[in-house]
């Protein structure tokens, strides 16, 4: 299958020296490509400019280890898994990390491959500012930032690719279970997505990331925490995509 994953946060320039981010790592987004390159998917990952990248989020070699021949196996085992998969791994990185920049990147991908799958979890700026040409004074006192809401990229998407299985993420933070399942169909509705993937920022930092899987027409199901976290999100998506393609044939056989 050709799958395309995006994550970290996009940016949003104030002037030439600062800018508004978020608190998103990457780390999620990298374990889903890796988890669909080890099913021998061939994987377009888009990513922000600080992100956590796949393989080698896990390549910093550990100095404090008290047996570093552990350390330098674990390296080695970690770079023959990259090497039995780097040319199915197409990475696309975001130059600027603008939400422009991204819309762009990904239409590109859309563009240049059939996807068959799209995890979009990039956690896209949902405002920034006008931002100023060269550096703003420090000395001026109180600054106020007038922000306007940016373009929803994933609900160009389906414009784009008609058929993809499409997975989008909604995040919040503190929110009841009842309101993360609700807010989180509501965004699968207005993107036109085939699952929306609720969690909360919350649990994450607890330790607890748990997912909600949303999908039209279908009960919705819970990931509890777990290490293998990803990897289980992966296997059903995977399946629910094949299903969705069988159903989608035998509706042309009929018609």
């Amino acid at each position: 299958m050709n799958v395309v994953v995006t994550g970290g946060g996009t940016l949003a320039p104030i002037d030439d020296v600062r800018q508004l981010a978020n608190v998103s790592t990457g780390r999620f987004s990298a374990e889903i490509t890796e988890s669909c390159l080890r099913r021998g998917s061939h994987v377009w990952h888009v990513h922000a400019p600080y992100a956590l990248l796949p393989f080698r989020r896990l390549a910093g070699f550990d100095l404090d280890r008290a047996e570093p021949d552990l350390e330098i196996n674990r390296i080695l085992t970690l770079r023959r898994d990259y090497l039995a998969c780097r040319d199915r791994l197409h990475m696309r990185p975001l130059r600027e990390g603008t939400v422009a920049d991204y819309s762009t990147t990904l239409q590109h991908v859309f563009r240049d491959a059939p996807i068959d799958i799209a995890f979009l979890a990039m956690a896209v700026s949902d405002y920034e500012p006008q931002s100023e040409s060269g550096k703003i004074r420090s000395d001026q006192g109180s600054l106020t930032l007038l922000l306007r809401p940016t373009p929803k990229v994933i609900r160009k998407v389906r414009d784009w690719s008609p058929e993809v299985y499409l997975v989008g993420f909604k995040l919040l933070s503190g929110a009841s279970s009842h309101e993360l399942v609700s807010r989180t169909r509501e965004s699968g509705i207005e993107n036109r997505a085939n699952l929306t993937v609720g969690n909360d920022l919350r649990q994450m930092r607890e330790g607890r990331h748990t997912l909600q899987l949303v999908r039209p027409g279908h009960p919705d199901e819970t990931l509890g925490p777990g290490g293998d976290l990803a990897d289980r999100l992966v296997e059903r998506v995977i399946s629910w995509a094949k299903d969705a393609v069988s159903q989608s044939d035998s509706s042309s056989v009929s018609i």
